[in-house]
């Protein structure tokens, strides 16, 4: 099913994200994770720029998300890596709560897949353009 309203696409249903937890989308040729922390929902890139780990299955623990693989933690609502600051942040995406629905507006081309199954596609022209992780690099020298 697609619902496009005024170039809003619905992401998910409330009820596809558990409280305290994340679930992984496909969208395009990324995958992005959205998160329910204290009622609210967020959604970031779901790639660690460290090390290139999944974000979607870490802890939360006060407004953050820890990679699993090495520990970094991101702000949920900025994707600043609260370990490194200076460090290349996460991008996230703003999420709209209407209803039942998660919506966004922010992607130019969205194909979802929540657990492998499709869910929505749409074209909205105009918006964000938003740069893959993989450009994204990091180096640790301490």
């Amino acid at each position: 099913m697609s619902v496009q309203t005024s170039g809003t696409i619905r992401l998910a249903s409330i009820e596809d994200i558990p409280e305290g937890q994340g679930r992984e989308f496909h969208v395009g040729d990324r995958f992005v994770a959205i998160f329910r922390h204290k009622g609210q929902f967020y959604a970031m890139e779901d790639v660690c720029p460290h090390a290139g780990a999944p974000l979607n299955n870490g802890p939360i623990y006060s407004g953050t998300v820890t990679c699993l693989w090495h520990g970094w933690r991101f702000n949920l609502h900025d994707g600043i890596c609260a370990n490194l600051p200076k460090a290349p942040a996460v991008p996230t995406y703003p999420v709209t709560v209407q209803g039942q629905d998660l919506l966004s507006e922010a992607l130019e081309m969205l194909h979802v897949t929540l657990s492998g199954a499709r869910q929505e596609w749409a074209s909205l022209p105009g918006a964000l353009s938003i740069t893959p992780c993989g450009s994204l690099t990091y180096t640790c020298t301490g």
